[in-house]
């Protein structure tokens, strides 16, 4: 066995692609060593609300002008492999939800559930509903007839929004011919 130490400047300062394979690493070890099924007594929250098709619609609505928030939001419509929690939940990776959203840190996520919640609540006008629940192993959860609301909204709006083959606009195009550039063409 080898081992090593690494300070969190060597962590910082390492190309994108090794700080993925160590969080990638690292996030499997600690996987391996905690292996056991979610229990809804680790969630931190009340109980979480379930969004129905209609309220995902709705929220969506709400929400679609802000960028962060839509991107967010149908974050988590996600299916994650092996994502194994006690029914009725459906977890989600922090981790995975701010490197798939581009969002700088926990900070900014939080304030994007915040307010995805806020709206949320004034839909149901029930300023006690939640949507969201934290474990300490760095997952949210969302009830999973939220996740199955949101991804049904997201399939429609592909459905709705895809380029249709017999589409003139798409049938149309034809993309050009470009050659090398003068330098390159200049070179034997």
């Amino acid at each position: 066995m080898i081992s090593f130490t690494l300070s969190l400047e060597d962590v910082r300062s390492a190309p994108p692609e090794v700080r993925r394979w160590f969080e990638h690493e690292l996030t499997g070890a600690l996987a391996a060593q905690n292996r056991y099924e979610h229990d809804p007594s680790h969630v931190h929250g009340p109980a979480l609300a379930a969004c129905m098709p209609e309220e995902a619609a709705q929220l969506f609505e709400m929400i679609k002008g802000n960028f962060l928030l839509s991107q967010v939001f149908f974050e988590l419509a996600r299916d994650l492999p092996n994502s194994h929690a006690a029914a009725p939940l459906h977890p989600l990776s922090v981790a995975d939800v701010l490197r798939h959203t581009r969002l700088g840190d926990s900070n900014q996520l939080a304030e994007c559930l915040t307010a995805i919640n806020q709206a949320f609540q004034a839909i149901r006008n029930d300023p006690g509903a939640m949507l969201f629940g934290f474990d300490r192993s760095g997952h949210v959860f969302i009830h999973q007839a939220t996740h199955d609301s949101i991804r049904q909204l997201w399939e429609q709006l592909v459905a709705n929004h895809a380029p249709m083959a017999n589409d003139s606009k798409v049938s149309d195009f034809t993309p050009p011919h470009l050659g090398p550039s003068e330098d390159i063409a200049q070179h034997p």
